[in-house]
């Protein structure tokens, strides 16, 4: 299975746990990088000052309930938002509607709290450079 980069933009530590002890239990092999408000979010994916050098994320984990900038403000301030491999995690599915009158109908992949292995899945099967992960991880299952 191939390394993957994912960027977690999560300020609740809790959640971030659980996002990783998921993601190793399924066995996808990964490095997460971790960014707990929206500024930061922007900074990381303009790759701006300290992010000037990070690499560009397989898969961006997006909380909408941030400080500082809530993810749809993120999402609002990064100019080819639409072409981003994004997961938007949030507590609750009314987020949904907001996502589609503001930024259009997306491919998009939507989980909500706590994060799941068929979550995941289904967030995976989303992007095609994603997919073999969704398929491998099925097949190692039946």
């Amino acid at each position: 299975m191939n390394r993957y980069k994912f960027l977690v933009v999560e300020d609740n530590d809790l959640d971030v746990l659980k996002l990783r002890t998921t993601l190793k239990e399924m066995g996808v092999e990964c490095s997460l990088s971790v960014v707990t408000d929206g500024e930061a979010a922007v900074d990381f994916l303009l790759k701006r000052g300290r992010y000037a050098r990070v690499p560009s994320p397989d898969l961006i984990f997006l909380d909408l309930h941030l400080p500082k900038l809530s993810g749809i403000e993120v999402l609002g301030a990064i100019p080819n938002s639409r072409g981003l491999p994004i997961c938007v995690v949030t507590g609750s599915g009314a987020e949904r509607d907001a996502l589609k009158k503001r930024f259009g109908v997306r491919r998009i992949a939507y989980l909500i709290k706590p994060v799941d292995r068929y979550g995941l899945l289904n967030s995976f099967r989303c992007y095609d450079h994603l997919r073999p992960i969704a398929e491998e991880i099925s097949a190692m299952v039946t």
